[in-house]
C-alpha cells in the first residue's frame, strides 16, 4: 500500500515571496558571472586595456572626491530628465494621433525614426549651437517615437464593447479616458517609458560627446575627454558609472511607476 503525501498548500502571498526572492537570487548570480568574466578577461590583458572592476571603481570614487562624478551626473541627468519627460508627453499627443490619423501621422514617424541618431545629433549642433538643449533635443528625438508607437497600439486593445455600455450609459469623454482607455494604455506606457529611457541613457553619450563643454560637462563629455588624453581606465570607469545610472533609474523610476500602475491586480 503506497503512502499519501500531504502537502500543505502555500499561500498566494507566499509565492508571490518565493518568487520575488528567487528573482533577487537570478538576478545576483547573473551580476555573479559578469564579475567573473570581467576579472577573467582582465587577468589575461594589460590595465590598459581591460582593466580590473578594483581599478575601475578606484577611478569612480576618486572622480567622487574631485567632484567630477556629482558635477557630470547632475548634468547628464538633468538632459536625460528632460528629454524624457518632452519624449513621454509630446510621443503620447503623436500616439493619439497615430491612432486616429495613421495615414497622415505614420509617414512623419518614420521618417523621424529612420533618420540615424547620429545625424540628429549633428544636426540639433547645427541649429541649436553646442548647448545643452540640443542634448536634449536629440535625447526627444530619440524617445518619442517609441511611446508614440506604443500609445497607438495601446490604443488599438481597448475593449469596444467597454467603449460601447459606457456610451449606452453616456458616460462622458472624462470618465471613458479615465476608467476604459487610460488602464488599457498603462501597461504599454510603461513599457515604452522603460524603453526610452534605456535610449536615453545611451543618446545622451553620444549628444554630450558632439556638444563637448557646451553640453554641461556630463558623463559623455567626460568619457570622450578621457578618451581623447588616452586613458583608458577612465573611459571604463565613465562606463560602469553609465549603467549604473540606468540600473538606479530602472530600481529607483521605472519599477516603482510599473507597481503603482498594476496596483489593481494586487489581491
Amino acid at each position: 500500500m503506497s503512502e499519501v503525501e500531504q502537502h500543505t498548500p502555500t499561500s498566494p502571498k507566499g509565492l508571490v515571496w518565493i518568487k520575488k526572492y528567487q528573482g533577487y537570487a537570478i538576478g545576483a548570480a547573473s551580476f555573479a558571472v559578469i564579475i567573473i568574466v570581467w576579472q577573467l578577461i582582465a587577468m589575461t590583458q594589460p590595465a590598459y586595456v581591460f582593466p580590473s572592476l578594483g581599478q575601475v571603481f578606484s577611478d569612480i570614487l576618486r572622480f567622487a572626491e574631485d567632484g567630477d562624478l556629482l558635477k557630470a551626473t547632475l548634468a547628464t541627468a538633468k538632459s536625460v530628465a528632460l528629454g524624457a519627460v518632452a519624449s513621454l508627453v509630446i510621443g503620447t499627443i503623436f500616439g493619439f494621433a497615430l491612432g486616429r490619423y495613421e495615414a497622415f501621422t505614420a509617414p512623419m514617424l518614420n521618417f523621424v525614426q529612420t533618420v540615424p541618431y547620429v545625424v540628429w545629433a549633428l544636426m540639433s549642433m547645427i541649429w541649436f549651437g553646442l548647448s545643452q538643449f540640443a542634448v536634449v533635443f536629440t535625447i526627444f528625438i530619440a524617445g518619442f517615437t517609441v511611446i508614440s508607437y506604443n500609445v497607438a497600439a495601446g490604443l488599438k486593445q481597448v475593449d469596444q464593447n467597454l467603449l460601447g455600455m459606457a456610451q449606452s450609459v453616456r458616460a462622458n469623454r472624462y470618465m471613458i479616458f479615465r476608467h476604459i482607455v487610460l488602464p488599457s494604455l498603462t501597461p504599454y506606457l510603461v513599457s515604452a517609458a522603460r524603453t526610452t529611457l534605456g535610449i536615453c541613457w545611451k543618446i545622451v553619450v553620444l549628444a554630450e560627446l558632439f556638444a563637448g563643454g557646451g553640453g554641461g560637462g556630463g558623463v559623455g563629455y567626460n568619457l570622450y575627454v578621457s578618451w581623447e588624453f588616452n586613458r583608458p581606465n577612465e573611459v571604463f570607469a565613465w562606463t560602469v558609472w553609465l549603467v549604473i545610472l540606468m540600473m538606479l533609474t530602472e530600481w529607483l523610476v521605472i519599477m516603482p511607476v510599473e507597481s503603482f500602475a498594476n496596483r489593481w491586480k494586487k489581491n
